[in-house]
C-alpha cells in the first residue's frame, strides 16, 4: 500500500484471550489437544498448578509443539505427520500404537 501512495492505519482485528475454564477444574481427560500456543497459555492461566500426570498432550503444528515443550509438558501426539496430516489421523495412529493394533 505504501508503494502505491495509499494512506492507511493498522488496526487490531482480534485479540486472543484465555477463556474462563474454571467449571472444568475437577474434570480429568485422557487427551488434551492444542491447536495453537495460546491454548497452552490458556491452560496455565486457568489452572496454574496443572500437572500432566497420565493425561496425553497432543499438538498441531510445530509452534504449538514447541509451546508444549517450553511449558515442560510431555508431547505424546504430534500432527501433522507425513502419515497423519490431520489431528484425527495422529490420534488414530497413537491409539493403534497404544493398543498394539
Amino acid at each position: 500500500m505504501r508503494e502505491n501512495g495509499y494512506e492507511y492505519a493498522e488496526a487490531v482485528i482480534y485479540k486472543t484471550v484465555a477463556s474462563d475454564l474454571s467449571d472444568l477444574a475437577n474434570v480429568n481427560y485422557d487427551v488434551i489437544a492444542f491447536y495453537s500456543p495460546s491454548g497452552i497459555n490458556s491452560l496455565f492461566v486457568n489452572f496454574p498448578e496443572f500437572k500432566q500426570n497420565k493425561t496425553r498432550i497432543a499438538a498441531f503444528g510445530p509452534t504449538t509443539a514447541q509451546a508444549v515443550k517450553d511449558a515442560q509438558l510431555n508431547l505424546d501426539i504430534q500432527a501433522p505427520l507425513p502419515n497423519a496430516p490431520s489431528m484425527t489421523g495422529a490420534l488414530e495412529l497413537y491409539i493403534k500404537k497404544a493398543n498394539k493394533i
